[in-house]
Formats: structure tokens, C-alpha cells, sequence
């Protein structure tokens, strides 16, 4: 059943922005300038959908020691949005759905990432500014699977959780918006994705997606 009047709060790294590449790359520069390598089976592949105070903490895990949160943080920014100035590009079919959406409804988008690497990561794609609000991760607000984003963007839209659909590519990000009560549209294969999605579509353009947001012919 299409829901063509329903707000749309999209995560933006892997759902708008094919930049997971760029986290994983400065994740990855991260643990290995403290002598951590082996990491593409070991700890960074377990942070996909991940905030950067979870990579903190597995940091200081895999080192036994404490780290300098505050300090750290900056320096796992700064890795990620130096890959991220290497290019990124938009995921397939974001841009044409956007316009296809473009003042139909309230948009947003809710990361786990800082305002400057999702605003960084949207820029560099080339992102049509469609959003009403874009809501990133900063205090108070937890990260996902927390369902604060997903709170705060529909609290910012004016609009009843119950109400508005969120997109997610990951696990921790479908289960922040099944906990804020929105309908849950997952976007590729990430394990777990299909039992805790409404609706699990391999891409954006996907005719699923589609009927749900009221486009279907």
C-alpha cells in the first residue's frame, strides 16, 4: 500500500552517499598507525553502520589500554574526511529519487556521522539540497541504534514517527528507526536487514520503494 503523503528521513553514508568506502578507509588508517592491520575479517568489519565513538571504543578494546576520547574522535574524523575528499559519488538512483520527491513531503536525513562529514559526504556527491533537516550526531543524541536521530528528525519535520519512513543500509541504523516507531525500508544486504525492516529493496529505484512512497505507474 503506497503512502505517498508520508515524510521520508533517509540515512546518508551508504543510502545517499556511496562513502562507506571512505569510513572504512579512515577507520582502517586509524588502527593501523597504532599497529592494528589485520582488519578487513577483524574489528573495523564489525563497525559497519557504526558511530565514531563505537570505533573509539573498539579501538581501545583491541589495545587494552584507555585512549583520549575527545582526541581520538577528532583524529577518526579527520581520517574519514580526508578519504572522503578523495571522492565520493551518490548511491544509484539517489539523485534521480530526490528529485522525483522534491517538495512532495517532508525530507531528512539522520546520521551517525558529525554535521561536517555528512555535509562534506553530500557535497562531494553532489546531492540535491531537498531536506527540511539534516540531523547528525552530537550531544545529547545518541548514535544509532538509538532511536534519538530518528526522534529528532521527526520532532524537526513536524511529523508523528508513525508517520514517516526511514531508509537504512544498516543493521543498527534499521533498528534506530523500528525503535523510533517508523516504517522501516532497508536498502541492500546487510545481515539482519530483512527481519527488521517493513521492506527490504536492492536499490532506490526499486519499484517497491517506489509504490511505498505513492510512484508506482
Amino acid at each position: 500500500m503506497s503512502t505517498p503523503d508520508k515524510a521520508v528521513v533517509f540515512d546518508c553514508d551508504g543510502v545517499l552517499v556511496d562513502s562507506e568506502k571512505a569510513w572504512f578507509v579512515g577507520i582502517v588508517n586509524v588502527f593501523e598507525s597504532r599497529g592494528i592491520h589485520e582488519l578487513v575479517t577483524g574489528p573495523a568489519s564489525r563497525l559497519y553502520g557504526a558511530s565514531v565513538g563505537d570505533v573509539v571504543t573498539v579501538l581501545e578494546r583491541e589495545l587494552g589500554e584507555p585512549l583520549d576520547t575527545d582526541a581520538v574522535t577528532k583524529e577518526v574524523y579527520g581520517a574519514i574526511l580526508a578519504a572522503i575528499e578523495d571522492g565520493v559519488v551518490a548511491m544509484p538512483g539517489a539523485v534521480e529519487l530526490l528529485e522525483a520527491i522534491r517538495g512532495t513531503r517532508p525530507l531528512a536525513v539522520a546520521s551517525n556521522g558529525s554535521a561536517e562529514t555528512v555535509a562534506a559526504s553530500m557535497k562531494a556527491a553532489s546531492i540535491p539540497n531537498v531536506f527540511d533537516t539534516i540531523v547528525a550526531v552530537a550531544p545529547p543524541l545518541r548514535p544509532k541504534p538509538a532511536p534519538d536521530l530518528y526522534l529528532r528528525a521527526c520532532e524537526l519535520l513536524e511529523v508523528v514517527p508513525g508517520e514517516a519512513i526511514a531508509v537504512e543500509d544498516s543493521l543498527p541504523g534499521a533498528k534506530a528507526a523500528r525503535a523510533a516507531g517508523m516504517t522501516v525500508v532497508g536498502l541492500g544486504p546487510a545481515d539482519g536487514l530483512a527481519v527488521t525492516a517493513d521492506l527490504v529493496v536492492p536499490g532506490l529505484l526499486d519499484p517497491g520503494l517506489l509504490d511505498l512512497l505513492g510512484f508506482s505507474s
